[in-house]
């Protein structure tokens, strides 16, 4: 069995139509050396990641990583298109997020850098959506959203919330700004980040998996350990959709003990 922070790497890919097989295992090469084996954590805290991939190779990305003492990295993405084009396009991001992050004094200006870094003309068709958060032994995350889908944070006492940031999508236009936003995290709360795959799995009726039946999973299994909750949410997702993702789904799960 992985370990907590393996989790989700476990599944195969499988060849799209049309798509040369050489070209969706290089893709899947790329994809595979980037995704985590080794979570870092924090006193106080649980963290772990899981992914689970779809019929194509897409451009989900997770990573989390230290940034000196009692202080974590947590980034989530999704890059557009799909095959080669994706993987390639998310190791860009992941090299630059890994390659400004030790200076970078704060979430907005990390975005910034990595979305100078990307921007290249006459390719605005390549984007990613990205969170990143920077989380303190305290409890304390400052973050910012880059066209991510919204993070839910489920406090100790039942309630529910979305730290939000609408600020603009990475690699479309170098002069966008962003801004830094900042949530408290108390024992017993639990935050999750995920990509849109987890939202918009589908069921035989096109109805899709949303908020709603993620709070409720995180409800039903709020006791377990954050690696065990990674698990079920998506064994849930895969249950819902009938085991056809039409997106690959990620994420990390934080807990506060």
């Amino acid at each position: 069995m992985p370990t907590g922070s393996e989790s989700g790497r476990l599944g195969l890919f499988r060849i799209g139509r049309g798509t040369p097989a050489a070209e969706v295992e290089e893709a899947r090469a790329i994809q595979e050396s980037l995704l985590p084996r080794i979570l870092p954590q924090l006193p106080r805290f649980e963290i772990a990641g899981a992914w689970r991939p779809s019929k194509e190779v897409s451009g989900d990305y997770f990573d989390v990583f230290t940034l000196g003492e009692e202080r974590l990295a947590l980034c989530v993405a999704d890059v557009s298109g799909k095959g080669l084009a994706a993987a390639t396009l998310m190791k860009d991001l992941h090299d630059a997020v890994r390659k400004f992050a030790p200076d970078a004094g704060s979430p907005s200006e990390l975005c910034t850098e990595v979305n100078q870094a990307l921007c290249r003309p006459g390719q605005q068709t390549r984007y990613a959506t990205m969170f990143y958060g920077m989380i303190e032994g305290d409890g304390r995350l400052r973050f910012e959203s880059a066209g991510h889908c919204l993070p839910l944070l489920v406090r100790a006492d039942g309630s529910v919330w979305f730290p939000a940031s609408f600020s603009g999508v990475i690699g479309i236009f170098s002069h966008w700004l962003y801004q830094n936003q900042e949530v408290q995290l108390h024992s017993g709360d639990c935050l999750l980040l995920i990509t849109d795959g987890v939202l918009q799995a589908e069921n035989r009726k096109h109805e899709e998996f949303g908020y709603r039946r993620l709070i409720a999973a995180v409800e039903s299994h709020r006791g377990l350990t954050a690696q065990a909750l990674a698990e079920q949410i998506l064994s849930a997702v895969i249950k819902f959709s009938g085991g056809k993702l039409r997106d690959e789904a990620s994420m990390i799960v934080v807990r506060m003990r």
